[in-house]
């Protein structure tokens, strides 16, 4: 997909968790090389052969985090069918627009469910390439500059990139540490450069990506509690909210959408740190609700959690819903419906 992706095609490539494992290196390799390639991950339940036909949420940080060293990546994450459509086309346009992996992390709950959908609507779809230059662009480009460095250092942190095969174009791609055209290069002062210059695009994607592709929020400011999760236990926290709005009891949603680079400040403008605050996911540890903390200084105490491998239902997110914010439950609620 890597290759792929370096002749200037879409490329993308897809897999569980056991996949992803093998391929770290890979992917490192790609975040080396600021190769723009999507990994469409579909989680089941782990560690090793785990559930290998069940559902989970428990490669949250793994996603975030796997390969040795440090490099940019994007984890955008869907809560439905629907999102999964359109977030494919943001998944290509952020990895080109960005030169960066995207994973596109979903669950075995979305990927091996049926649902009957209207035809998507095409027409907002916009196909953005970012930098990418063609022979015109490339001879422009050499004209101003008098020649290519695939990894120049620039204003707006993206190089000006080219397919493989493009005339006039020399650069090499390799895994260890480079300098602008691509050689080898380990002189501490250019490490820098190129660490930086990497890892300062994060930054970028922060303030490029409007807040709407970051995050969805479903209630009014209000509300006494406000329910955070992200990926398919969308559909059964929705069911529920609309349950407990009929009985008088109001709470909101915040759908995180990019979950890295964490949306830090939108997330915190969005959320009442003195209200209740609930965390529901499908993993043991609440690991979204950690990430919270880490990026924002909220600390989370409710969670609703379940790792049984089975999705979660409506019924038993609003019967702990309920209970949490009646203060009849405990901190930890294990859900455990499914056959």
């Amino acid at each position: 997909a890597s290759g792929a992706a370096l002749t200037g095609v879409r490329a993308s490539t897809s897999t569980s968790g056991p996949g992803f494992s093998l391929m770290v290196e890979g992917l490192g390799w790609a975040g080396m090389n600021e190769v723009p390639v999507v990994i469409t991950y579909y989680q089941r339940g782990g560690p090793s052969t785990g559930l290998p036909t069940r559902h989970a949420q428990d490669d949250l940080r793994f996603a975030i985090h796997a390969g040795h060293g440090e490099f940019a990546r994007i984890v955008l994450a869907s809560g439905d069918i629907a999102e999964c459509f359109y977030d494919a086309a943001l998944a290509f346009n952020y990895a080109e627009r960005f030169q960066m992996p995207v994973i596109h992390l979903l669950d075995k709950a979305i990927a091996n469910s049926s649902n009957t959908y209207p035809t998507f609507d095409t027409s907002g779809i916009k196909i953005e390439r970012g930098t990418i230059l063609d022979s015109t662009g490339l001879q422009k480009l050499l004209q101003e500059k008098g020649e290519y460095n695939r990894f120049q250092r620039t204003e707006s942190g993206i190089s000006p990139r080219v397919p493989l095969g493009t005339p006039g174009a020399v650069f090499w791609n390799t895994g260890d540490e480079r300098n602008e055209k691509g050689h080898i290069d380990e002189n501490p002062t250019n490490r820098v450069q190129m660490m930086e210059k990497r890892m300062a695009k994060l930054a970028i994607v922060d303030k490029e990506i409007p807040a709407s592709e970051k995050l969805n929020y479903f209630g009014e400011k209000g509300e006494a509690a406000t329910v955070v999760s992200w990926g398919s236990p969308k559909g059964a926290i929705l069911e529920a909210k609309e349950r407990l709005q009929s009985e008088g009891i109001g709470i909101n949603f915040l759908q995180v959408r990019v979950l890295h680079p964490f949306p830090a400040a939108e997330f915190s403008a969005l959320v009442n740190k003195l209200k209740k605050i609930i965390d529901v996911e499908m993993n043991y540890s609440g690991q979204l609700a950690g990430i919270v903390r880490e990026k924002t200084g909220i600390v989370i105490d409710d969670f609703v959690v379940k790792y049984n491998g089975r999705p979660m239902t409506s019924d038993e997110v609003y019967t702990a819903l309920r209970h949490t914010i009646r203060g009849e439950a405990e901190r930890r609620q294990v859900l455990t419906h499914g056959a």
